[in-house]
């Protein structure tokens, strides 16, 4: 591979662990407010139902997510 080549790859490696983090995080904030939720009698069907609402505007399953994160991971990190 040439330096031209490996330059823009780099940056975009870069960019793409730095997204992972800023999604972990996003993860660890969500189970601290879902813990917070959870100590209210109606917490756990908020959260329900926003979940329901997040993946019928994803058209995607939670399942689906999940799988696509974690192959994100394996692809980056062998």
């Amino acid at each position: 591979m040439s330096q031209m080549t490996e330059e823009p790859q780099s940056g975009l490696l870069r960019a793409f662990d730095e997204l992972l983090d800023l999604y972990r995080l996003l993860e660890q904030e969500n189970e601290l407010l879902r813990g917070q939720l959870r100590r209210h009698a109606a917490g756990e069907m908020q959260i329900r139902e926003a979940e329901r609402r997040m993946m019928e505007m994803r058209g995607i399953s939670p399942s689906i997510m999940r799988e696509r994160f974690h192959a994100l991971l394996a692809a980056r990190h062998p």
